[in-house]
């Protein structure tokens, strides 16, 4: 249950300490809450941050001073190089860099200027360690080539045109990241006092069922057993659920052992009565724990919808293959007598797209023939 990245209001407990506090006060809540800021950097928004971007740019240019061509190509190719801040925000920055070394002074330099700023900004909300030293230095390089002589001006540049927005980043990072790790855990201890004790209870009663039974009663017995052994497995997983949220350096499923979790999976669905053919690629296990953990999560959700959706009796075709820069997972079913409208809310599959996409991949789902493909590709980790 990954939290989404975003900038939520961190709950003031224990772990937050005067943090906590701080959240509270009007200047945290003006800067890091608004939904506008979160929509403004987040990786989907590239064209939003580019309208915006070059409203702000164009309005600039009208109002304070008179472009000339250099002047609205220098400030129309910052703005198209910030599309690339969610990837290579370091990268961003240097371009700018670059392009405040050659713009003349005038108009499009204030307005480099200002972008930089938000770059860096970005760069030290998405990254950490020496991507911010590097950014800072090419930076500085550039306000001291541009006025060598001006050294308390150029300390005053660097504090506050650089080392202003890479702290106020810093800040915004680390408030993201107390804010996932408090989620997380106030995620882990509902699931561990109250999932987990249903769900334990839940095995003990259905055990006890399975003994107090006559033993000739053999198709409730087998009924019985398979529900206590899909309880017992709940449990454990929600065990090593509790555990990963509480240490995100935890795997959920060990990459060796992912094409026998994958495989465990389709046995699942076999024994609730679908018909799949599946093609399981070894080469699973080269995978990374957050890819394998989403081809797992896509194979238990895909294979759960044709059971949802399109019953027993429909044969589906499951395949995973792994090549040098991709792993592609496919369902397929055949639609089977007929496919029953859904009654469910549609997160699994929302869930599962969202997971795809963080990872830079693609999932296509929808009608395929007379039946329902699911179709994910995910670029595998350099």
């Amino acid at each position: 249950m990954a939290v989404r990245e975003g900038l939520a209001d961190p709950p003031s407990g224990r772990g937050c300490g005067q943090l906590g506090e701080f959240s509270g006060s009007v200047g945290y809540r003006a800067l890091v809450l608004p939904g506008w800021l979160d929509q403004f950097f987040d990786r989907r928004a590239v064209p939003l941050r580019l309208l915006v971007l070059l409203a702000v740019a164009v309005s600039y240019f009208l109002v304070f001073a008179s472009p000339t061509a250099l002047d609205a190509v220098l400030v129309g190719g910052a703005v198209l190089a910030m599309a690339a801040g969610p990837r290579w925000p370091l990268a961003v920055v240097v371009t700018l860099a670059g392009l405040l070394v050659v713009a003349p002074e005038g108009a499009s330099h204030l307005a480099l200027k200002v972008l930089a700023g938000v770059a860096l900004f970005e760069l030290a909300m998405r990254r950490s360690g020496w991507p911010l030293a590097v950014a800072a230095a090419v930076m500085t390089a550039v306000y001291a080539l541009n006025r060598p002589d001006d050294l308390p001006g150029l300390v005053f540049r660097a504090v506050m045109a650089i080392g202003g927005p890479i702290l106020l980043g810093t800040y915004v990072r680390s408030v993201r990241r107390l804010t996932q790790v408090e989620v997380r855990t106030s995620v882990a201890r509902e699931l561990h006092d109250l999932v987990a004790h249903h769900v334990s209870s839940i095995v003990l009663r259905v055990k006890v069922a399975r003994q107090v039974l006559a033993p000739e009663d053999a198709r409730v017995r087998a009924v019985l057993d398979d529900v206590h052994e899909t309880g017992v497995a709940a449990l454990a997983d929600l065990r090593q659920l509790v555990t990963v949220l509480r240490d995100p350096s935890q795997s959920f499923v060990e990459p060796d052992s992912l094409p026998a979790a994958v495989e465990a999976a389709v046995a699942r669905a076999r024994k609730v009565g679908l018909r799949v053919d599946a093609t399981v690629d070894p080469a699973l296990a080269r995978l990374d724990a957050t890819r394998g953990l989403t081809v797992l999560r896509l194979a238990q959700e895909g294979l759960a919808n044709v059971a949802k959706h399109a019953g027993s009796s429909a044969r589906t075709q499951f395949s995973t293959s792994v090549s040098a820069d991709a792993v592609r997972l496919e369902i397929r079913d055949d639609g089977g007598d007929f496919r029953m409208a859904g009654s469910g809310s549609g997160h699994g599959l929302v869930g599962l797209r969202e997971r795809v996409e963080m990872l830079g991949g693609t999932l296509e789902a929808g009608v395929h023939g007379h039946g329902w493909r699911l179709l994910a590709v995910l670029p595998v980790a350099s």
